[in-house]
């Protein structure tokens, strides 16, 4: 008992200390846990995947090559480390011919893909950036290499796709996604996902469409979300923090304006569908998965309506344009938010949308938008897909079942 109180006495008379190593204790063994939980994920999952790799193929073939394109330096350089503990060693196991090609600058996995050669998957490990990418690489090019399908690892700082093909997390989490990402791969469950093809307009000199899968943004919500890593002081408070400081300042994009000219959503007709190339699964040793649906003839449709345009001019804080299936039908959503907000308003909404509330509604739905943009402010941009862009004229078009994306068992089609 007096051992006892002796201790007792110790700790109150050092209290800092007691704290600290309190502290200090908890996160020892919180990070023991975690790390035994991710050891036990990943022991299941290489045994699942070797069953793959230890399947036979037939010999006049070789083993399914798919091509890794890498950025290094996503999430702060996490990503390559955690691609090589959490991710190629399953593809390895199931058997896969792994061709990795790192990303040395910004726009170097478009070069890539619009040039490769002999590969019968693209795999993405990265984050939203790399992957927009990828797709405008994809589709530039001319020999319907959208029949190779888009695999996905979210290793970036933001995995808008990523996170909708597989529950995010972290921590424990995030590894059972890498987890769940690499063995949609390897178990060939794919579906197709609509594609936004933007074209720059009235410029003397044609250039490349951009593809985009998220969304185009512009206004003060979308330049002080760019700035919050400068907050990086404030940890997990730092999106918070960014609406704080940046409220009152006249460099956001507080007066958006200009007008659009768009044109109905249609299920498909002889004036606007587009039709999907015929896709081979070579993939024998796979599990078995439903072809999609063959399209149905529509040169002989006729909608009226396809053709209509309308026109609408806005002046708001906030414009957005984002693809979404409305009555199932592929449309593009055209969100605006108020015209004026004081600087409480700016960051009671901003703290509502880090929370994950986006109450935005839809304005217009169109199948394809003309936006004329009034001439911005010096350094004003535009974000497709989180990138920057300078804003300018463009007509934006959705593509429906653009691209084929591996994705989890209960989103197959």
């Amino acid at each position: 008992m007096e051992r006892i109180i002796k201790i007792g006495k110790t700790l109150r008379n050092n209290w800092k200390k007691s704290v600290l190593g309190a502290v200090v204790l908890y996160y020892g063994a919180a990070t023991a846990k975690e790390r035994y939980e991710i050891n036990i994920l990943m022991r299941a999952a290489c045994k699942e995947a070797a069953k793959y790799g230890d399947a036979l193929i037939p010999m006049d073939r070789n083993p399914t090559l798919i091509t890794i394109i890498l950025n290094p330096v996503a999430n702060k350089r996490k990503a390559k480390k955690d691609f090589e503990k959490y991710c190629e060693p399953l593809l390895h196991l199931a058997g896969l011919q792994v061709d990795v090609i790192q990303t040395t600058s910004e726009g170097h996995a478009k070069e890539i893909v619009e040039t490769l050669r002999g590969t019968e998957a693209i795999i993405v490990a990265g984050g939203d950036g790399t992957l927009s990418e990828t797709v405008t690489g994809l589709l530039r090019r001319n020999d319907n290499a959208n029949r190779f399908p888009l695999g996905v690892l979210p290793l970036g700082r933001t995995n808008s796709v990523g996170n909708t093909l597989f529950p995010r997390g972290d921590g424990v989490a995030k590894v059972k996604q890498l987890i769940e990402a690499c063995m949609a791969i390897v178990e060939n469950n794919t579906t197709w996902k609509n594609v936004m093809k933007i074209e720059p307009l009235n410029e003397e000199t044609p250039s490349k469409p951009i593809y985009a899968l998220n969304s185009m943004e512009w206004g003060a919500f979308r330049d002080t979300e760019a700035k919050k890593d400068k907050y990086w002081i404030y940890g997990p408070f730092r999106e918070y923090a960014s609406y704080v400081f940046n409220g009152y300042k006249n460099t956001l994009s507080w007066d958006c304006r200009g007008t659009i000219k768009y044109t109905p959503p249609c299920s498909g007709c002889s004036n606007c569908v587009v039709k999907q190339p015929e896709v081979k699964r070579k993939w024998t040793f796979f599990i078995p998965t439903k072809e999609a649906a063959s399209e149905t003839d529509l040169s002989s449709r006729v909608n009226p309506e396809c053709a209509m345009e309308s026109e609408m001019c806005f002046k708001t804080t906030d414009f957005i344009i984002q693809p979404q299936i409305s009555d199932g039908v592929p449309s593009l959503n055209v969100g605006l938010a108020k015209n004026n907000y004081s600087y409480f308003e700016f960051v009671s909404e901003g703290w509502r949308r880090a929370k994950g509330d986006d109450n935005r509604s839809a304005v217009v739905q169109a199948r394809t938008i003309e936006l004329q943009p009034q001439e911005p402010k010096p350094d004003v941009v535009i974000a497709i897909d989180q990138e920057e862009f300078e804003v300018k004229p463009v007509k934006i078009t959705i593509l429906p079942n653009k691209v084929k994306f591996f994705c989890r068992p209960e989103l197959k089609l």
